[in-house]
């Protein structure tokens, strides 16, 4: 992938995760909008995972799969088990995750 082609595909990302930002709050916000209402007084826990793994395709250059990802979770176990599972499938690019009560 030449230089041009990847300073357009940054800018794409740039352009879409402002855009995405403007639409409805942030990620973590727009990630409990949703499930916060009919929670009622449960406990709410978001979710963070970031991480990435190599994906490799036979005459093409090596490119990577890339999760930024929140959810929102109404229990600290469902929110590890979530975790866990994107951990075993994004392994090779070390990133971060969070698991955060709200309430």
């Amino acid at each position: 992938m030449g230089l041009m082609t990847r300073l357009s595909l940054a800018g794409l990302v740039l352009v879409a995760s402002s855009s995405l930002a403007t639409a409805g709050g942030s990620a973590p916000q727009r990630a409990c909008a949703s499930i916060a209402p009919t929670a009622g007084e449960s406990v709410l826990v978001l979710g963070h995972f970031r991480g990435g793994r190599v994906v490799r395709v036979a005459g093409a250059p090596v490119g990577l799969d890339w999760r930024d990802d929140y959810t929102c979770f109404t229990s600290m176990r469902a929110c590890k088990a979530w975790q866990r599972d994107l951990r075993v499938a994004y392994r090779h690019v070390e990133g971060d995750r969070t698991c955060m009560p709200l309430r």
